[in-house]
């Protein structure tokens, strides 16, 4: 999946309905905005970086939670999320509603 990381001089920059913030990776699935955002110089599109769950902010992982069906993200907090992401990706059952991390 490509990640793309603004390298620009803004806070943050809001593009393609994409918030970017310097130096954070951001999950860009469309492929016409990646095309428009290889050919900009303040972005670098990285097709192979993966990564780790613990790197992405909050909204991130809501964001790839959401995607990925899990039920009451909206109220998780990160270690919440990145415990539910992994149990998906090990092909675990998530354990959605659970105090127990």
């Amino acid at each position: 999946m490509p990640y793309v990381t603004y390298r620009g001089k803004n806070a943050s920059l809001r593009f393609y309905s994409i918030r970017f913030v310097p130096a954070v990776p951001v999950l860009v699935e469309n492929e016409s905005v990646l095309e428009h955002l290889r050919d900009d110089p303040d972005f670098e599109v990285n097709d192979e970086k993966i990564i780790p769950l613990e790197d992405l902010t909050v909204p991130q992982l809501k964001d790839k939670a959401k995607k990925a069906g899990i039920e009451g993200f909206a109220d998780m907090k990160k270690p919440e999320l990145i415990n539910e992401l992994k149990a998906l990706e090990g092909g675990g059952v998530p354990n959605a509603g659970s105090d127990t991390p």
